[in-house]
């Protein structure tokens, strides 16, 4: 399949997709305290700003045509289960170790998401707000794999 998708239509799916990170992270802080809350609640924080600093580039953007059924089904299936998937869905029964799993699966979603989300606007427009992102988010998928190494070697897992 073949959709031409504008800048503003991939700017559009990226701030769903950081507010959705947002209420991710915002949920699995609400589950712990200290340090693990200090992480998951400023990684909440950060995707609200990724979804601001997107919004000021969309607001920069020529909108696109109307939204065509083909479009919006091309969109759902960049943002929808790709990034959250079922697997990256957070259960009851999942403690900090699970959460921070399931979290880096986001990250590493989300990067290649982002990196898709360049190369489509390589000719549309400078994909410099793209690649400060991607560096973003690496530095939570790093942020988090420390994370979880640290809380392995206090259980006497790693």
């Amino acid at each position: 399949m073949s959709v031409a998708l504008s800048a503003a239509d991939l700017f559009s799916a990226a701030i769903l997709l950081e507010e959705k990170g947002a209420r991710f992270y915002s949920e699995a802080a609400a589950r712990f305290s200290g340090e693990g809350k200090k992480l998951l609640s400023g990684l909440a924080s950060m995707e609200r700003v990724h979804a601001g600093r997107f919004r000021k580039v969309l607001e920069g953007l020529p909108q696109s045509g109307e939204m065509t059924e083909e479009k919006e089904y091309y969109l759902r299936m960049l943002t929808g289960d790709r990034i959250f998937t079922p697997e990256a869905e957070m259960e009851k029964r999942d403690d900090y170790g699970g959460i921070l799993e399931k979290a880096i699966t986001v990250e590493k979603n989300s990067v290649f998401f982002y990196t898709a989300v360049k190369d489509s606007l390589a000719q549309s427009m400078d994909g410099t707000a793209v690649d400060l992102l991607i560096r973003e988010e690496i530095g939570h998928f790093q942020s988090l794999t420390d994370a979880l190494q640290r809380w392995l070697e206090r259980k006497g897992e790693a």
